[in-house]
């Protein structure tokens, strides 16, 4: 089965009994994690918190957590028999990881119907949690896929990179110039450029898995195999870098070699299970 976006994946975990709303008020800071990790260490079901402190009236107001804690879950992702064994999904994921299926590019979606530009931008209208004591702050970037592109090809690399709320149009990272993004990074870096990014939070979670996992194809190739569907993508409104269609929310930005633009990032306790954002 195609889940067409986020909403479509909640629709089909609320019709198995396998999504819990929270109605009642919960806290972004810590105790949205705790309860998370109980919940996921117990293989409990997906949770989508709807009545956060102090986002009732935000822009953003929801959080989905734990969509593929189970390996139930990511079975439905696939299509396949909840029954399927580890060993078993390891040969799908190898089947299909074999047969990338190509993206197609459209010219409009849902992710356009409301933009937020310039000094409007307030990243503390999303209820981002502060997940663990030791964290050093509101980590936004936790299951999201951060899109780059390889100015020299045109290749987009999407990748799940950390990523912690600085001011309020701004995101701290660690960004390891080994990996996908970094070795972008660089290339702008010698051009003297800043390196268009686009964090896509809340989509089809084939997508996070792909972005996840270490391969050789583009993670868009990668999701439709998975999910047995092409990726529809749209042009962003400050690059010409492509993102989901339908997310449910990108945040488009720059990242510069310049030290006076660097900010704090951390520390970033590991034990956590990520979570999306939701809109209204």
């Amino acid at each position: 089965m195609v889940h067409n976006d986020l909403r479509d994946w909640i629709d089909d975990l609320e019709e198995r009994n396998d999504l819990k709303r929270i109605t009642a008020e919960v806290d972004w800071n810590e105790e949205i994690g705790a309860i998370t990790r109980e919940i996921s260490s117990q293989f409990g079901p997906a949770l989508l918190f709807e009545n956060i402190k102090g986002h009732r009236q935000t822009l953003c107001r929801r959080l989905f957590t734990n969509g593929t804690g189970t390996r139930e879950r990511v079975c439905r992702l696939l299509g396949v028999s909840e029954k399927t064994s580890y060993r078993e999904m390891v040969a799908i994921f190898k089947d299909r990881f074999a047969k990338p299926v190509k993206p197609i590019t459209v010219s409009k979606g849902p992710v356009k119907e409301n933009i937020v530009k310039g000094d409007a931008v307030d990243l503390f209208q999303f209820p981002v949690p502060k997940w663990n004591p030791h964290d050093g702050g509101r980590f936004i970037m936790t299951s999201a896929s951060i899109v780059t592109k390889d100015p020299d090809t045109g290749i987009l690399n999407a990748g799940t990179y950390r990523g912690m709320i600085g001011k309020k149009n701004t995101i701290g990272v660690l960004l390891a110039m080994t990996q996908g993004w970094g070795k972008h990074f660089s290339k702008y870096k010698n051009r003297g450029e800043e390196m268009p990014v686009a964090v896509v939070i809340g989509w089809d979670q084939t997508l996070f898995i792909a972005a996840s996992t270490p391969v050789n194809h583009s993670e868009y190739e990668l999701a439709g195999s998975l999910r047995g569907a092409p990726v529809e993508l749209v042009k962003c409104e400050t690059s010409d870098l492509l993102v989901p269609a339908s997310a449910e929310i990108v945040l488009e930005g720059f990242v510069s070699a310049d030290p006076k633009t660097f900010e704090p990032e951390g520390p970033w306790t590991v034990q956590r299970v990520p979570g999306l954002l939701c809109g209204t």
